[in-house]
C-alpha cells in the first residue's frame, strides 16, 4: 500500500509538494481529533469538583480543534481531492504528446484497446479515487496512531487489546492485496480486449448493417469474459472485505467490554473508561475507513500500471535538437524497410530538390504510400537514411520536421467540430478571414455559405455529414492555410467523382504553386506534369524520369499506363 502510495506521490510531478501539504493537513486534523477527545476528559476528570475554568478551558480546547479540524478538511480537499484532476489533467496531456510523436507501428489494433483503456477508465479511475484514497489510507493510519498513543498513555491492557485488533485487520488487507493483485489483471486484460471489440463493432457498424448481421459470437465471449472477471473480483475481494469489517466490529465490542469490567472491578475510572469507549470508536472507524482506502489503492494499482504503460510509449524524437534547415531538399540513401520482417521497401535511393514535383506510381502494393510515410518520419527506416534539408529527420523533433510539410490524404479524416476549426487545424492561431481566403483558394468556399452556420456550421466526426469530395477540399483548405513548403499528396483524387475534380484539381494547383510537390497518382494528368516519375515495384525502383523519358521505354511504367488508359473508356 506505501508503495502504491509513492508511486501516486511520483505520478503527481509539480503538484507532488501539494499533494505531501495535504498529507501534513491530515495529520494536523488526527491533532485536533486528539485535542477533542481531551476536551472530553478535562471535563469527565473534573466532573465532582467541576468549575467555570474547567468548562471553559474545555469549551476552547473542543472550539480550536473543530474549527482546526474544518480548516484543515477545507485544505485537504484543496491539496489532495481537488488535485487529482490537475494531475490526471496533466498526464492526459503529456499521454497526448507522446503519442503523437510515436511510431505508427505502436498503434496497432492490439493496442487501441489498451490505449483507450488507460486514458479513459484507468485515469478516469485515478482522477476520481486516487488522492481519495491516500486521503483515508494516510489519514487512517495518523488518527489511529495518535489514539493508539492517548490509550497507551491511559491504560496499556485495552491500548494492548486495541493493538491485536489493528494488526489482525492489518492482516486481512495483506489478503485483501493478494487476491486484488491476483484478479486485477485479468479483469483489465479483459476490459482492453471488451474496447477493442467495441470499437471494430462501431467502425464496422455499416457493413455489419447492410448485410443483416448481428454481433458475432467473438463480442458476446468477450462481453461475458468482461462480466465474469468483475464478478469474480468482486466476490473474491468482497469476502475479505467483509472479515475486515468484521474484525473492526468484534474488537470494538471487546474494547468496550473490556472497559466496562476494568471499570467495575475498579481498575478504570470512570471517566478513563469513558474516553476509552469514546476512543475505541474512533480508532475503528479510521481503521474502516483506511481499509475502504487500501482497497481503492490496490484496485488502482493496476490502474496505475496500465497508464504508466502508455506513458512509456517510445517516442521517435527523443534527444532531438531544434534544426532549421537550409532548403528542403529531401534525399533517400539506400532506404529499406519492412512491417513485421516483412519488406516492403527495399535499397531506394531518391532525389527531389526543393520546388520540383515528383510523382510515385506503381501497382498497388508496391510501397507508394510507405515511401511518404518514411519521409514524414511516420516510420523510422529499417536500413539506411533519409535525408531532409542536409539532415537525417531522425536528428529533428517531430513537430520541426512537420512543420515543413502537409499532407492531403487519400481518406481525409475531419474532427467532429467547426469548419473553421477544421481548416484552422492548419494554423491554429489563423484569423477567420485567412480562413476565408483558404477555403476561397480551395474552391470550398462557395459551398461552406450554403451549409446551415456557414464556417460555424458543426461536421460530423469524420466529416461523415460531408462529401468525399468536399471534405478533400477542406483538407487542402487546411494544407493550403499550413502554408508548408513540401505538399504531399496521397492519391488525392482518386476516389474523386467527376463533377467534384474539376474543382479540386484547381484546389490542388493552388496549394503546390511554387513548393515542392511528392504525389502518389492515379491519374495520369497529374502525373504527366511532374518534372520526374519514380516507378516502384515490390519496393524497388524499377524506373525513373519524366513522361516523355518513360513512355518511349518498354516496362512497368507503359504497362501502367496503357491499364490506366484503358480502364477510362471501360464501362459497366
Amino acid at each position: 500500500m506505501l508503495k502504491t502510495i509513492k508511486r501516486i506521490l511520483d505520478l503527481c510531478g509539480s503538484y507532488k509538494s501539494r499533494l505531501i501539504a495535504g498529507i501534513v493537513c491530515s495529520l494536523i486534523y488526527s491533532v485536533c481529533t486528539a485535542c477533542s477527545i481531551f476536551a472530553i476528559l478535562n471535563i469527565l476528570l473534573n466532573i465532582r469538583e467541576l468549575t467555570n475554568d474547567h468548562i471553559r478551558n474545555s469549551i476552547w480546547i473542543l472550539l480550536v480543534s473543530i474549527v482546526g479540524k474544518c480548516i484543515m478538511k477545507y485544505l485537504i480537499s484543496i491539496y489532495m481531492s481537488a488535485n487529482g484532476y490537475n494531475v490526471f489533467c496533466e498526464k492526459r496531456m503529456e499521454i497526448g504528446d507522446r503519442m503523437k510523436r510515436a511510431p505508427m507501428g505502436f498503434f496497432s489494433e492490439q493496442n487501441l484497446g489498451m490505449i483507450n483503456t488507460a486514458l479513459s477508465s484507468a485515469t478516469t479511475e485515478l482522477e476520481n479515487f486516487s488522492m481519495v484514497a491516500v486521503e483515508n489510507m494516510v489519514g487512517g493510519i495518523i488518527q489511529a496512531v495518535c489514539v493508539m498513543i492517548v490509550l497507551l498513555f491511559f491504560n496499556w491492557k485495552v491500548a494492548l487489546l486495541s493493538l491485536i485488533g489493528l494488526l489482525l485487520s492489518s492482516v486481512t488487507l495483506k489478503l485483501i492485496k493478494i487476491r486484488t493483485t491476483k484478479q486485477a489483471p485479468r479483469r483489465e486484460a479483459s476490459r482492453e480486449i471488451m474496447v477493442t471489440k467495441v470499437l471494430e463493432y462501431i467502425r464496422g457498424i455499416s457493413v455489419i448493417r447492410s448485410f443483416g448481421r448481428q454481433p458475432d459470437d467473438e463480442i458476446h465471449q468477450v462481453l461475458e469474459e468482461t462480466k465474469n472477471a468483475n464478478i469474480t473480483m468482486e466476490k473474491q475481494v468482497m469476502s475479505v472485505v467483509n472479515l475486515y469489517k468484521g474484525i473492526l466490529e468484534v474488537f470494538s465490542g471487546l474494547i468496550i467490554g473490556y472497559s466496562a469490567w476494568l471499570m467495575l472491578i475498579g481498575q478504570l475510572t470512570f471517566p478513563i473508561g469513558v474516553m476509552f469507549l469514546v476512543s475505541s470508536f474512533m480508532i475503528y472507524g479510521q481503521m474502516e475507513t483506511m481499509g475502504n482506502g487500501a482497497f481503492l489503492l490496490r484496485v488502482l494499482d493496476s490502474s496505475l500500471n496500465r497508464m504508466e504503460k502508455v506513458m512509456n510509449i517510445p517516442v521517435m524524437d527523443e534527444g532531438a535538437k531544434k534544426i532549421e534547415p537550409a532548403n528542403c531538399d529531401i534525399e533517400l540513401k539506400n532506404v529499406s524497410f519492412g512491417y513485421d520482417s516483412r519488406p516492403i521497401i527495399k535499397k531506394v535511393s531518391l532525389k527531389i530538390p526543393q520546388g520540383t514535383s515528383t510523382a510515385i506510381v506503381g501497382y498497388s502494393g508496391s510501397g507508394k504510400t510507405t515511401l511518404c510515410n518514411l519521409i514524414t518520419r511516420f516510420w523510422d527506416v529499417d536500413s539506411g537514411e533519409v535525408l531532409f534539408g542536409g539532415h537525417n529527420v531522425k536528428e529533428y523533433a517531430c513537430d520541426d520536421l512537420l512543420s515543413n510539410i502537409s499532407m492531403v490524404f487519400q481518406n481525409v479524416y475531419l474532427f467532429h467540430d467547426t469548419i473553421a476549426n477544421c481548416i484552422k487545424f492548419g494554423k491554429p492561431d489563423a484569423t477567420r478571414e485567412e480562413v476565408k481566403i483558404a477555403a476561397k483558394k480551395a474552391c470550398c468556399y462557395d459551398f461552406i455559405m450554403k451549409l446551415p452556420d456557414g464556417f460555424d456550421t458543426i461536421i460530423g466526426e469524420g466529416g461523415s455529414t460531408l462529401s468525399g469530395g468536399e471534405r478533400q477540399r477542406i483538407s487542402i483548405a487546411r494544407a493550403i492555410l499550413k502554408d508548408a513548403p513540401v505538399i504531399i499528396l496521397d492519391e488525392a483524387t482518386s476516389s474523386v467523382d467527376p463533377e467534384n475534380e474539376h474543382e479540386l484539381l484547381k484546389a490542388l494547383e493552388e496549394l503546390t504553386k511554387g513548393k515542392t510537390l511528392i504525389s502518389i497518382a492515379h491519374r495520369m494528368t497529374t502525373v504527366r506534369k511532374a518534372d520526374q516519375i519514380i516507378v516502384l515495384s515490390d519496393g524497388e525502383i524499377v524506373q525513373q524520369g519524366t513522361h516523355k523519358e518513360l513512355i518511349a521505354q518498354e516496362g512497368v511504367y507503359k504497362n501502367f499506363l496503357t491499364i490506366r488508359t484503358q480502364s477510362v473508356g471501360w464501362q459497366i
